[in-house]
């Protein structure tokens, strides 16, 4: 009885290890394998899933002692931790360049405070208790909503609804099929997610950013998607049934957030007079294999 009380606790921690993702800190890895294409952010108690934009952190508490010298779980305990942890890997997302959102919300304690909400709103995945009365537990938010509302910059505004009279049909009639969205193949590049990523050409002149996206599509999607494979990206419904698929040259600007494309890559961009409703909503994938 002894040994296989001892294999349950064992194979239950195995699978707690596993569905919390409690790796290496700072290693990636494409996700379970029904989600193989995700890419996954493995920190110290917890996980980053750029694909899904979800947020997923650990907790752990002793049982605690009654004042009868009883022992009984403490989920409570366990949550506060998990919390503490959510919101420290929370303020370790890069926005942009070299700021990661603790740097940001250290200036704003309005910012903070909705940080702080985000993790006291976020939903418990797992809960397990151990023989020795432990409890374990994850609990998992979006970075989608609320959060990014609160940390996207400024400088990315609302955008005006574009003119749907300005020649609609225009592609169609030349006989070329508008395109639908945007891949960007990074797989060679060692580029690390930001939630604010900008595309350039090799004049530096930028082909997606803040100038073409909209606030409102940002923030309810992200500034972009990363998958960790390019056909289920090709398959994937953010971009379309015809997306403009391209390939990232290199990193570039302050801690290389920026991707620089070929001039033959951006005069393509330029040609699509569709850009401007597909950027404006956020209409781009990333496909990545190391970050």
């Amino acid at each position: 009885m002894m040994k296989t009380t001892s294999a349950i606790c064992l194979a239950s921690w195995i699978v707690w290890i596993c569905f919390v993702g409690l790796c290496l800190p700072g290693t990636v890895f494409c996700g379970q394998p029904s989600e193989n294409h995700h890419c996954i952010s493995s920190l110290d108690h917890g996980t980053i899933n750029w694909s899904t934009g979800t947020v997923t952190a650990a907790g752990v508490a002793p049982p605690r002692i009654t004042k009868d010298n009883r022992h009984e779980p403490d989920p409570g305990s366990a949550r506060t931790e998990a919390n503490r942890r959510l919101i420290d890997m929370l303020k370790q997302i890069r926005i942009h360049n070299d700021l990661r959102v603790g740097m940001y919300a250290a200036q704003n304690d309005a910012i903070m405070a909705g940080i702080e909400k985000t993790a006291r709103d976020a939903s418990i995945i797992r809960q397990y208790y151990s023989s020795a009365l432990d409890v374990e537990l994850a609990i998992q938010t979006r970075i989608y909503g609320g959060f990014l509302q609160l940390v996207l910059p400024d400088e990315i505004r609302q955008i005006p609804r574009i003119n749907p009279e300005i020649r609609p049909n225009a592609q169609i009639e030349s006989g070329k099929i508008p395109y639908t969205g945007l891949i960007l193949d990074i797989r060679e590049l060692a580029f690390e997610p930001v939630l604010y990523p900008v595309i350039v050409s090799e004049q530096g002149d930028f082909i997606y950013s803040s100038l073409y996206i909209s606030r409102e599509f940002a923030v309810q999607h992200g500034v972009c998607k990363y998958l960790c494979s390019m056909d289920n990206a090709l398959e994937d419904p953010r971009v379309g049934s015809h997306p403009l698929v391209l390939k990232g040259l290199r990193t570039a600007g302050k801690d290389n957030t920026a991707i620089v494309i070929s001039t033959a890559d951006a005069k393509e961009v330029e040609k699509a007079t569709e850009r401007h409703l597909f950027l404006k909503q956020c209409r781009v994938i990333f496909v990545t294999e190391k970050f």
